[in-house]
């Protein structure tokens, strides 16, 4: 770790900001302890069942979305030494409980546990004990769930499967969460809380925390019963994790190609020139729009952007807004979440296509059709969304007369956070995932320039949807005569950033391309 902070200086600046922010919560976790310290034994439980369910989640996905952010632990580097997994795991075990989400997440778990001390010093040290049972679960979870998602997505037919399956359930449990918050937040406290804590405290998820409550009432026949079925889990999730670095330490890493023989339609795509064909589909832009409209159809990096952008709008719709009782005309905003997102996902559009960047470098000053594309293949399926959405907005709230203005300035939304994203692309690349990777991942030592681009494309945005926005505001709280400003303005603020950003971009592609090359590969 000390020569990669040397090397890579990036990732110093991130781990001096995980630290201080970890500081600024050390305050609220002894508030949190004393407020469980100063309560009974039943809200105590409620209260770390609700705290250790979401964080057991957290270390079940985030190591999943931030994949190879840090690869100093993984165990593919000592696959020359030839060392096997059963001497490798003591020490990946200790050099995994040292590093500082598990150090900050064991002062969390040891301080909300000596809680339980206000009930007597044995149940306080059987606490401690969960406490320290339930970070190495959590750790074992973090390392068999990134460990199982990359052996998922380094297949094809697995990766279509996992990624149908996944809208499935993201379908399912919006519908159950839209069934559970329909009635209201405190219809559901006084319902259903009650009984999904019961539950969950049954679970070995997180029955380390609550088999203290047990032993507080006299319990400990109940008590053992629980935490042992902690430890049973966490050494079952230990012995998964030794698998999946026995696994690592004998297969090399390998992207899936496809055996199936389709027509070249990128070989063939300027070709193919028609009377009305606009400008982005003919000639070197023809072929750059037609290799990215199959990468939309058919890569697993831009499907799951996809699902991830189209879900949380409809979440907000679906669910926050019935669940929170909110005025109707709050469904507005979903339309321009969406564009927004759709605009701000492509912020590093050129580095998704790092295999091929090669080609459209060495064939010479080609950056205005490379950008017009790539952008059109974006514009082609969202353009045709966002209106729908915007439309659809009107239609469920019953506001006919402000779909013009919502989908007009849904438009401009779209077309400026793509201009945006068009230059940054450009300006300020970084290296994501290879075609075939794990489409969650990030590549070692892109962190710090990916959030320095990831932060200067929001700004940029932020500044300018305002321009967009506002006039449809004005429409839908003070008066729908705004519509037609914010109808007419926004398509053509739209058109206007997003024509300037492809042009900027495609001159700064060409005098940049030797960079870009050297950046994203």
């Amino acid at each position: 770790m000390r020569h990669l902070l040397i090397r890579e200086w990036w990732r110093l600046l991130v781990l001096i900001g995980a630290g201080l922010w970890m500081v600024t919560l050390i305050p609220g976790v002894l508030w949190a302890r004393s407020a469980l310290a100063g309560t009974d034994s039943v809200n105590r439980t409620a209260a770390l069942v609700a705290v250790g369910a979401v964080v057991v989640l957290g270390w079940a996905i985030v190591p999943v979305l931030v994949a190879g952010g840090d690869d100093t632990l993984d165990p593919r580097r000592f696959a020359t030494f030839g060392v096997g997994a059963t001497r490798l795991m003591p020490g990946l075990v200790a050099a995994s409980i040292v590093t500082l989400p598990a150090l900050f997440f064991a002062y969390l778990w040891l301080a909300l546990a000596s809680a339980w001390f206000a009930e007597g010093a044995l149940v306080g040290a059987f606490a401690i004990f969960g406490a320290l049972v339930q970070l190495l679960s959590c750790i074992a979870v973090a390392k068999v769930s990134a460990s199982w998602a990359a052996r998922v997505f380094a297949n094809r037919r697995t990766r279509v499967v996992t990624l149908i399956a996944t809208v499935a359930v993201l379908g399912g449990v919006a519908y159950l969460a839209w069934r559970a918050l329909h009635r209201g937040l405190e219809a559901l406290f006084e319902t259903d809380f009650d009984v999904l804590v019961e539950a969950l405290a049954r679970t070995p998820l997180v029955s380390a925390l609550t088999a203290p409550a047990s032993a507080a009432n006299g319990e400990w026949a109940r008590a053992g019963w629980l935490m042992v079925g902690a430890v049973v889990w966490t050494v079952l999730l230990v012995l998964a994790w030794r698998q999946t670095v026995a696994h690592a330490l004998v297969t090399p890493l390998y992207r899936s190609a496809g055996a199936r023989h389709r027509p070249d339609a990128v070989v063939t795509a300027g070709r193919r020139v028609a009377l009305l064909t606009p400008r982005d589909r003919r000639g070197p832009a023809a072929a750059v729009y037609a290799r990215v409209v199959r990468s939309w159809r058919t890569d697993p990096r831009y499907i799951t952007s996809l699902t991830g952008v189209i879900l949380l709008p409809a979440v907000f719709v679906a669910v926050v807004i019935p669940a929170f009782d909110l005025d109707p005309r709050w469904a507005f905003a979903a339309p321009f979440v969406l564009a927004t997102s759709v605009g701000w996902g492509r912020h590093n559009d050129i580095a998704y296509d790092s295999s091929a960047l090669w080609l459209d470098v060495v064939a010479g000053r080609r950056g205005g059709a490379v950008m017009r594309g790539r952008f059109a293949a974006v514009a082609v399926w969202s353009l045709p969304l966002v209106v729908a959405a915007g439309v659809a907005c009107a239609a469920w709230t019953g506001h006919w007369e402000l779909a013009p203005a919502v989908a007009g300035a849904a438009v401009g939304a779209l077309g400026t956070s793509l201009g945006v994203a068009a230059l940054t692309s450009v300006l300020l690349p970084y290296r994501t995932p290879a075609p075939g990777e794990n489409p969650f991942g990030a590549e070692a030592g892109s962190v710090g320039a990916g959030l320095i681009g990831q932060l200067v494309s929001s700004l940029a945005t932020l500044v300018l949807l305002p321009f967009v926005i506002v006039p449809c505001v004005l429409a839908v709280v003070v008066d729908a005569r705004w519509g037609i400003v914010a109808a007419i303005g926004g398509v053509a603020l739209g058109v206007a950033a997003y024509v300037y950003g492809l042009t900027v971009a495609g001159r700064l592609y060409d005098s940049r391309s030797g960079r870009l090359l050297a950046a994203v590969r």
